[in-house]
């Protein structure tokens, strides 16, 4: 587009606007003439379930729309408020035990209202669902070539299409979370990929309302409760691939602030060679799910791809033969064969009181989503000393810390001792684009970095490569979207379990001790040590190591 036509546009746009501020200073002056209050409802939100009270054939013989509630107290916005079939349809709603206060609006702003009630967007479903059909999606993508394109998209589209151009930006990113952060006079779009938070474009604060609006609906939260947090969800189809959407918003001193976080179904199908896990690490995970009782932990911290390495590890589980449940928080991904229940706390329905009624279930396997408190780890380490098979996570920085902080919770030492079999901590790193990603001489700084590893990893009897002469660095180009980095990948350190040092942790051995029995004896490589070793390979660098494992 021109730029003379794109100034006609901003300025037809601008005389429209003028327009409607003048029709809504009349209808307002007629509305106070008539002794009636004033709404306008292009700039209220409207809660579409307040459709439920006013079916669309008499909203549209009234021309009336519902804009509030409160217990049996209405509030309409009518376009007249002496008609007499406005009068028929208040005796119904009277007759029901409401309160009715009516109140004058124009007619732009009714159509407004009935938008949100009747457009077939808006219509309430059994399962909702915004789906981007297969046939539109390289419409998308070819549009959408830089991140920066979305932003002239997003002003100039409706609101539902601007939530999708938004959907598709982040899916065609690999992002993991959407951010819209308010400030003064713009609203700043972020996306997290490959665990980085990333500026994207800004977006007027008239175009937001809309987009959070769809999304609300969509998350089923309230969208006249603006001063406090709310949490929902909704999904969305991309070539018959659910993307499921955790939505959270909290209110903030220039307007609400919301994360939407992306939880692609296929993640929950990842391998343990493509998380990144590989050698004796390898091995020793796989050997765990095959294990018929005992402990398994994931730990680190949020965002290190815990949840995924545990479906991946339920994913080696027979279900056909055994009984695998699940007590998550919230539900992230659908395992197929896997019985999941989602924890409600506001219902009383915690981690621990599910726990427990998980266990009068006769199941074989469970995943604990999170282990908060002693009563749940109390719980979980019984079941794995009872013949179950129990996986669930942690937030340690370390696999060792993860003893102290079970043993500091209240769970006794002669019952952890036994149930524990393998603890994994990791962290995520993101990998080089191998379409940019270029060699170049070692330098004498990551020589000496590497070498102390390597020293290391040897001096306790770990086989080891050789020093590399070249490594890997990120450039930047249109398939990374100029990031350098592509995916992620897990840096890890695996803690089996041996007996002597089941022994130690019963004997209530000092800490130290237990280190060191770990290091000299286990043949642990620690997040770090990991790291590099993958930055040998030419997946990740040395910085990126440093940022997540220092």
């Amino acid at each position: 587009m021109s730029q003379g036509a794109t100034d006609n546009r901003k300025l037809t746009k601008g005389v429209e606007d003028v327009n409607q501020m003048f029709k809504e200073r009349d209808v307002q002056a007629k509305a106070k003439a008539s002794g009636v209050p004033y709404v306008n409802l292009m700039t209220m939100p409207i809660n579409p379930d307040l459709a439920d009270y006013l079916p669309k054939a008499d909203a549209l013989e009234a021309s009336a729309a519902l804009y509030f509630q409160v217990g049996k107290k209405l509030r309409m916005a009518v376009l007249d408020p002496s008609s007499e079939k406005l009068n028929a349809l208040l005796e119904r709603l009277k007759g029901g035990g409401f309160t009715v206060e009516v109140s004058q609006c124009s007619e732009e702003s009714l159509k407004a209202g009935h938008k949100i009630y009747f457009t077939e967007t808006y219509q309430k479903q059994e399962e909702l669902k915004n789906v981007v059909a297969e046939e539109d999606l390289g419409t998308y993508m070819k549009e959408i070539e830089t991140l920066k394109d979305l932003k002239a998209k997003i002003e100039a589209a409706s609101f539902d299409k601007a939530l999708n151009y938004i959907q598709i930006g982040a899916y065609k990113t690999h992002s993991s979370d959407i951010h819209f952060e308010p400030e003064e006079k713009r609203i700043v779009v972020r996306f997290r990929i490959d665990g980085v938070l990333q500026t994207v474009f800004d977006i007027t604060a008239k175009a937001y309302q809309g987009v959070l609006t769809e999304i609300k609906y969509l998350s089923h939260l309230k969208l006249n409760i603006v001063n406090m947090p709310q949490d929902g969800q909704y999904s969305f189809l991309v070539n018959d691939r659910q993307i499921n959407v955790r939505v959270s918003t909290l209110p903030t001193h220039y307007g609400e602030a919301t994360v939407m976080r992306l939880l692609d179904s296929d993640q929950a199908s990842v391998s343990f060679e493509d998380l990144g896990f590989e050698g004796a690490d390898l091995e020793r995970i796989k050997a765990a799910t095959r294990l018929s009782h005992g402990m398994v932990l994931v730990t680190g911290p949020t965002g290190s791809g815990k949840t995924t390495t545990l479906y991946s590890m339920l994913r080696c589980i027979d279900t056909r033969t055994k009984k695998v449940i699940t007590l998550e928080d919230p539900i992230e991904y659908n395992l197929p064969g896997v019985s999941q229940s989602q924890v409600e706390e506001e219902k009383g329905f915690t981690f621990a009181a599910g726990l427990r009624s998980i266990l009068r279930q006769d199941p074989d396997v469970i995943m604990v989503g999170e282990i908060r408190d002693v009563e749940t780890a109390e719980t979980a380490v019984q079941a794995s000393l009872t013949g179950h098979l129990v996986f669930s996570t942690l937030h340690t920085n370390s696999a060792i810390e993860s003893i102290p902080r079970l043993l500091n919770m209240g769970v006794r030492s002669f019952v952890l001792a036994p149930a524990l079999n393998l603890i994994v901590a990791q962290r995520l790193v993101r990998k080089l684009c191998p379409s940019c990603s270029f060699s170049s001489a070692i330098t004498e700084t990551e020589k000496a970095t590497i070498s102390e590893t390597l020293d290391s990893l040897q001096r306790r009897g770990i086989e080891v490569p050789a020093l590399p002469a070249e490594l890997r660095h990120p450039k930047g180009c249109p398939v990374c979207s100029d990031t350098g980095f592509k995916g992620q990948v897990a840096v890890a350190e695996v803690l089996l379990f041996d007996q002597p040092l089941r022994d130690l942790i019963l004997a209530n051995a000092p800490m130290p001790q237990i280190y060191e029995h770990i290091e000299k004896n286990l043949k642990m490589t620690s997040v770090r040590e990991d790291g590099v070793l993958k930055v040998i390979r030419g997946l990740t660098t040395l910085e990126e190591v440093d940022r997540v494992a220092r």
